[in-house]
């Protein structure tokens, strides 16, 4: 339950089976707690010293033993929002320094970078998410790339695409049209930010790309399960040049709000 909150909180995989435990089990001693998950009373009074430090745990003494409590679980919202004021205070402050870095450094970014297996492609549309409000072009067999990337994956992408104003005018094979009431977050329509098309029906590809600003990330089918970003504008302006081709002789999907609009409810949108 409490997995990446605690990833997020920097705090231990123990600190978490601590605080799980009482939770679960109520006030108890470090000897309990030890007890019950089996690790050395020494690393439990560790794991409490650092869960009092940040106000998940309180302590008492009662007929001379300690008695060791969660404390008020609403605390935590708090010390996440304390984690995100600090981050956004690093990022302010890398801003101001990120000009003079640069002129420090004699940088160039490879024209074109590779990534191989499930993680190294997810990590491809990871950095497409780090821009906001452009407009973005897709050749995508989904069919394919729902299985490369999982639906719980790209359910997730597609919330953040539309938070960070990325729009995109995409082409998906012809026999790759989506099930819009299996997969409502591939919706398409002006609140999606998506238009999609069919290609003709003699077209037909297994390995997609998706090109924003002047680069272009390539995905594989699953079988081969790798990709690469092109930094290139020439290469991205050809790839513009082809996909108006093929956009012109494709027909329009129609939206099917019935099914997808259910996928913007509760949106938070940036």
């Amino acid at each position: 339950m409490f997995d990446k909150i605690f990833q997020e909180l920097n705090l231990s995989s123990n600190a978490q089976r601590v605080f799980s435990d009482l939770l679960d089990k109520g006030p108890s001693t470090a000897r309990q707690i030890a007890e019950r998950l089996n690790i050395p009373r020494p690393s439990v009074y560790d794991n409490i010293k650092i869960l009092t430090t940040h106000g998940l745990v309180t302590e008492r003494d009662e007929e001379n033993k300690k008695i060791f409590s969660v404390d008020d679980i609403k605390n935590i919202p708090d010390l996440l929002q304390s984690k995100i004021d600090s981050l956004e205070s690093e990022k302010t402050n890398f801003k101001k320094l990120l000009p003079s870095l640069l002129k420090q450094t004699h940088f160039i970014e490879p024209k074109i970078k590779f990534y191989s297996g499930k993680e190294g492609l997810r990590q491809v549309m990871n950095h497409i998410m780090w821009h906001r409000n452009i407009d973005t072009t897709i050749m995508w067999p989904m069919t394919e790339i729902l299985h490369v990337l999982g639906a719980d994956y790209l359910e997730e992408l597609n919330r953040k695409r539309i938070q960070r104003n990325i729009s995109i005018r995409g082409i998906y094979p012809h026999n790759s049209k989506t099930d819009f009431k299996k997969f409502p977050f591939l919706g398409v329509g002006g609140k999606h930010l998506r238009e999609i098309r069919l290609a003709p029906k003699s077209m037909a590809w297994d390995m997609g790309y998706w090109m924003y600003e002047d680069k272009v990330a390539f995905i594989s089918s699953q079988k081969e399960c790798f990709g690469f970003v092109i930094h290139s504008r020439d290469f991205a302006n050809l790839t513009k040049t082809q996909f108006e081709v093929i956009w012109n002789l494709s027909k329009q999907v129609k939206p099917e709000p019935q099914y997808t609009d259910k996928f913007l409810e509760g949106l938070d949108l940036e």
